[in-house]
């Protein structure tokens, strides 16, 4: 395998921020199937692929024995600090997350990401540890379930489909997701298109599952003591919850002084560590949207290490 079987989304900007180069020490933290890697193994840097999904740590260490100058590590990007540790890195010069599902997560019904494909209700990245979907539901109360749909998912109508999930429940377990599907369904008025509230109710799941958020917020917190002064990261994120993660980190992180206004005098005690590189949200071009329809939802941010 010489080539990423998928279309990296903002390939070009990525690059450009990352500048990877010779000498230079980059971490791509959702590996997938190395798009994002092969282009920066391609410019002379160094890589380091993290992905909690099997088939991706595979896929890396494929192309690893092509290209001595990737690493692989099966490992969540939370834990970023005791990847660097496993292959004796101090510092780096580049972090990318690139947040999500990717195509080939989608399409494996035995993967459970999908609503459009019936298979076990798993959704986890990593399928030899942690719990599945339909085990958080059925440990979990109908109260509990209304909170992770509507919190993770921002669905309206997360308490109906919590009661109607307890329900179904007590009848036939909700373990696959054909049966997830047809539970959601039933609630919804007739004549409401289905799918925007199927794809809320998985994505919350998802996110619940995994600790998406928890992960992305902790590796945030790490970035400034794990990159080089002069170091950059970027994030591309899918949904409005991890955009919002990381833009309140980069807003925050650029400050001198995190104290309410009005106070006389500073007592935070707080100093900027970063400096933002993208002014808002990149999004990407309407051409590259026409090649690559996961790119329509993508929001690229960055910012670099300061001394």
């Amino acid at each position: 395998m010489t080539d990423a079987p998928h279309v990296p989304v903002l390939k070009d900007e990525t690059l450009g921020l990352l500048q990877p180069g010779q000498g230079k020490r980059i971490i791509d933290g959702t590996f997938g199937f190395g798009g994002h890697s092969l282009a920066m193994l391609d410019a002379g840097a160094e890589v380091l692929g993290l992905d909690l999904d099997g088939v991706a740590v595979n896929t890396c260490r494929r192309i690893s024995g092509d290209r001595h100058r990737l690493k692989c590590e099966q490992m969540s990007f939370r834990h970023l600090d005791r990847a660097m540790q496993a292959v004796g890195w101090d510092k780096v010069d580049g972090v990318l997350l690139d947040l999500g599902v990717s195509s080939f997560q989608l399409d494996d019904p035995d993967k459970g990401f999908s609503y459009r494909h019936d298979g076990p209700l798993d959704l986890r990245f990593n399928q030899d540890s942690g719990v599945t979907a339909a085990e958080l539901l059925a440990r979990s109360s109908e109260s509990e379930i209304a909170d992770l749909i509507w919190k993770w998912g921002e669905e309206r109508a997360s308490r109906r489909i919590a009661r109607a999930l307890v329900k179904a429940a007590a009848e036939e377990p909700v373990a696959t997701t054909g049966r997830m599907r047809e539970v959601v369904q039933g609630v919804l008025p007739r004549g409401v298109r289905p799918e925007p509230t199927l794809s809320r109710v998985f994505q919350a799941l998802r996110i619940a599952v995994n600790e998406e958020l928890e992960a992305l917020g902790e590796v945030l917190a790490k970035l400034p003591g794990l990159l080089r002064p002069g170091g950059v990261f970027v994030v591309i994120s899918y949904h409005s919850l991890e955009d919002r993660l990381v833009k309140q980190f980069i807003d925050r992180e650029k400050r001198d002084c995190l104290c309410p206004p009005g106070l006389p005098v500073c007592v935070c005690n707080h100093h900027k560590v970063l400096k933002p590189l993208t002014r808002g949200a990149v999004q990407a071009t309407r051409a590259e949207e026409a090649r690559n329809v996961r790119a329509r939802s993508a929001r690229l941010r960055a910012a670099e290490i300061i001394p």
